[in-house]
């Protein structure tokens, strides 16, 4: 069976770390109490760290962790067994379980990001106040040292020293530790101050849904061509031709996902890293097919889209006055309203425009909802399309829109103290897919 395709970019990334430094920390995470009754785990991290070391991070795929680690065999199919993302799920928990607890000192870390199954190994900055200064014109090293093939990796032990600090990262999966930055406004403060509890940080969550590709390519491609393919019906070519505006000629094949992120929530998520960002709170990402019910329990959760797309909203929103419902035959997807006030309708749909210029007119539903605990947050941002989302996350980051938020919200609640929990539908103005224009049109306090 053919390989899956490797992460070349894995080969590229350098690390300011010693091979020496590296497995010591290896060796301390293999023996302590998340790991040390898990073989499979160790063996796991064990074997994505030393071939890391080695130089050869970009061979590292789901189908080499499934045969090497878990013995799976030649016949293996990651598409028909999931133990690998399943065991990187939970390698992933019990790394931040770690480093929550016996680890939280040390000032190296290893880590595994979201998304991937080759781990990053990070030092954490030295205090200004502790770090002593460098010689006249000498420049820090930040050499990567990646190990000989045939190095023996496990017999190497050195202890590691103590410093603690707060991890930086990527949003990519990986902590978000955003340096100090302007004040915000009272609104977003009131809004927003909530989700901002030390040592919290609060989980991302980019639906996953299933989607078909569709691609172009100048001649047939054979049939045993991986990923598997299927070609559109000649019938329903023309159709593609003339959305794309492209010549005769040519094939075109459909390619299912299941990790396409939607471009109206890839740029949702840069808005509320920017938004958290400014009130100093972590940040980290998943996606819904990865997300569980200990996390839902136990995590500060922000939901992005519909429910085609991510199969947690609807539990989420079994007693709330808005709902959402899928597409059912000619039935578009739709928020609905339980209980209408005078002049609500029992239900938004998207009201596409006639003609070049005309704009859609599409909906969001933001739910902000008490979380399983007194201490956790829990936010869900459903547009009835991926532009409806980044519309509705364009006005929950924006100080003055949140100002009209806030005043609805004590108009139906004068007296409220505390945190806000409600929702809100949003209805935004689209054109060419882009949202130009957004709205309140309903709120209710929860």
């Amino acid at each position: 069976m053919p390989h899956p395709p490797t992460d070349k970019a894995a080969t590229l990334q350098p690390f300011d770390l010693s091979p020496e430094e590296v497995l010591a920390e290896l060796e301390d995470v293999l023996r302590s109490a998340p790991f040390e009754r898990s073989e499979k785990l160790q063996r796991f991290l064990r074997f994505i760290c030393e071939l890391t070391l080695r130089g050869e991070g970009g061979s590292i795929n789901e189908y080499l962790i499934g045969s090497e680690v878990f013995l799976r065999g030649p016949n293996y199919s990651p598409n028909e067994d999931s133990v690998v993302r399943r065991q990187a799920h939970t390698l992933r928990q019990k790394l931040n379980e770690f480093y929550a607890a016996e680890g939280s000192t040390h000032p190296v870390r290893i880590e595994l990001p979201v998304g991937r199954y080759v781990p990053m190994f990070r030092r954490l900055p030295v205090p200004e106040t502790a770090a002593a200064p460098l010689p006249e014109n000498t420049a820090p090293a930040a050499i990567p040292h990646p190990l000989p093939a045939r190095f023996s990796l496990s017999r190497l032990l050195l202890p590691a020293a103590a410093v603690a600090l707060l991890l930086a990262g990527v949003l990519a999966g990986t902590r978000l530790n955003p340096a100090p930055a302007p004040t915000a406004g009272p609104a977003t403060l009131e809004i927003w101050g909530p989700w901002s509890q030390p040592g919290r940080a609060v989980f991302l969550c980019f639906s996953s849904p299933m989607t078909a590709v569709i691609k172009h390519f100048e001649d047939p491609l054979p049939a045993d061509t991986l990923p598997e393919r299927h070609r559109v019906h000649p019938e329903h070519e023309q159709l593609y031709r003339d959305s794309f505006s492209l010549p005769a000629g040519g094939a075109f094949y459909f390619t299912p996902a299941v990790n396409q992120t939607k471009l109206g929530e890839a740029i949702a998520g840069v808005q509320l890293t920017a938004l958290l960002t400014r009130l100093h709170v972590p940040l980290e990402s998943t996606q819904s097919r990865f997300l569980t019910w200990e996390d839902l329990r136990s995590r500060d959760l922000i939901l992005l889209g519909n429910n085609e797309a991510n199969r947690w909203l609807d539990p989420l929103l079994t007693d709330t006055p808005f709902q959402l419902t899928p597409s059912a035959g000619k039935r578009q997807r739709a928020i609905v309203n339980r209980r209408p006030l005078p002049g609500e309708p029992p239900e938004y749909i998207i009201n596409y425009g006639s003609g070049e210029q005309a704009a859609d007119q599409e909906y969001a539903l933001v739910s902000m909802l008490p979380g399983m605990s007194a201490q956790q947050r829990l936010l869900l941002i459903s547009g009835l399309n991926a532009q409806a989302t980044q519309a509705a996350t364009e006005y929950l980051a924006d100080e003055s829109s949140l100002g009209e938020l806030l005043a609805r919200l004590r108009q139906q609640s004068p007296s409220h103290v505390g945190p806000w929990h409600f929702q809100a539908i949003l209805k935004a103005e689209v054109h060419d897919k882009v949202p130009t224009k957004v709205r309140l049109i309903a709120v209710r306090t929860l």
